[in-house]
C-alpha cells in the first residue's frame, strides 16, 4: 500500500510510524487503513521487536477527519465502512500486536485519536500534551472499543467517568496520575525519552513478549465481547438522535472540537 498519512521506517529493530498529514493529522479512513498495514507489515517483520508512534507538527492529531465525517453524514463516501468499525479495528489492531508498542504525543490529541493514543502498551507524553475526548459532549458514544469499553477496565470506574464528565483538556501531567499516560515528561526531552523507551522495548524476548501480553489480554477482557455488542446498539441509538447530529457537524466545523452550548437546553 502506498502511504499518503503516515511516513513509516525501521530504525534499530524499530519499527516507527510517523502521522504525517498536515495540518492537524486528522484521522481519516484513509490513515486508519495505512496504520493497520503498517502495523501489519511490522508485525510480519521478524527484524522489528517493538513498534513506535509519533507524530510530525505541533500537535499528535485532532482526532477523526471532518471531511470524512460530512460525507458520513450523507454526502457521499469514498470509504463506505463506517468509523466505528474502522476504528474498533484500529484499536484491536493496537491492543492486539504481538510485539511490544510504544507512542510518543505532543500537543493537542482529540476525539477519535485518543482511542489509537490509549491503545498502546506504553505511552509518552510532554508536559505541553492536551487531550480532549468528550463523546458526551458531541452527541455521541464512544464506539471505537476504547473509552466505554477498555479504559474502564485499564484506569477504573472512577477516573474514566472524571475522565469523560469533566471534559477537561487534560494536561501530561493530568493523564498521568490518570493512569492514561505512562510518563510525562518536558517537551524538550520528549523525543529522547520515548526513543530510549523503545529502543529498550526493542530487546525484550519477543516469544516472552507475546505470551505475557496473551496474559494480560485474559485477565483485563472479561466479557469484551458482549460489552462490545452493547457498545455499538448504544452507539447506534445515540447516532440517531438529533443532538448527536448536531454535535458531529459543529466537530466539522470547529476543526475536531465541538461546540456544546446547545447542550442542556
Amino acid at each position: 500500500m502506498e502511504y499518503v498519512t503516515i511516513l513509516t521506517e525501521i530504525k534499530e529493530r524499530v519499527g516507527i510510524i510517523t502521522l504525517n498529514y498536515a495540518p492537524l493529522n486528522s484521522v481519516s479512513k484513509r490513515m486508519i487503513y495505512e496504520i493497520i498495514d503498517a502495523f501489519a507489515a511490522f508485525g510480519k517483520n521478524d527484524e522489528v521487536r517493538c513498534i513506535m508512534m509519533r507524530a510530525n507538527g505541533n500537535d499528535f492529531s485532532y482526532g477523526a477527519d471532518g471531511s470524512d465525517i460530512k460525507k458520513g453524514l450523507g454526502e457521499g463516501e469514498e470509504i463506505s465502512e463506517s468509523f466505528s468499525v474502522l476504528g474498533n479495528r484500529l484499536v484491536e489492531t493496537i491492543d492486539g500486536c504481538d510485539k511490544p508498542t510504544v507512542v510518543e504525543a505532543k500537543g493537542r490529541c482529540i476525539g477519535g485519536s485518543t482511542a489509537m493514543f490509549n491503545a498502546f502498551d506504553i505511552r509518552i507524553v510532554g508536559e505541553g500534551f492536551r487531550m480532549h475526548d468528550g463523546d458526551i459532549y458531541y452527541g455521541t458514544v464512544g464506539s471505537w472499543g476504547m473509552s466505554s469499553l477498555r479504559l474502564p477496565m485499564w484506569i477504573g470506574r472512577n477516573k474514566v467517568l472524571d475522565y469523560m464528565f469533566l471534559n477537561e483538556d487534560f494536561t501530561g501531567r493530568q493523564c498521568y496520575e490518570l493512569g492514561i499516560a505512562s510518563k510525562c515528561v518536558s517537551d524538550d526531552i520528549l523525543p529522547e525519552t520515548a526513543w530510549a523507551i523503545a529502543k529498550k522495548m526493542s530487546k525484550a524476548a519477543p516469544i516472552a513478549v507475546k505470551y505475557y501480553k496473551d496474559c494480560v489480554r485474559m485477565a483485563t477482557r472479561n466479557n469484551l465481547e458482549a460489552a462490545r455488542e452493547f457498545e455499538l446498539k448504544a452507539a447506534e441509538i445515540v447516532f440517531a438522535t438529533e443532538d448527536s447530529k448536531r454535535g458531529l457537524k459543529s466537530v466539522i466545523e470547529n476543526h475536531g472540537v465541538p461546540n456544546c452550548e446547545f447542550y442542556g437546553n
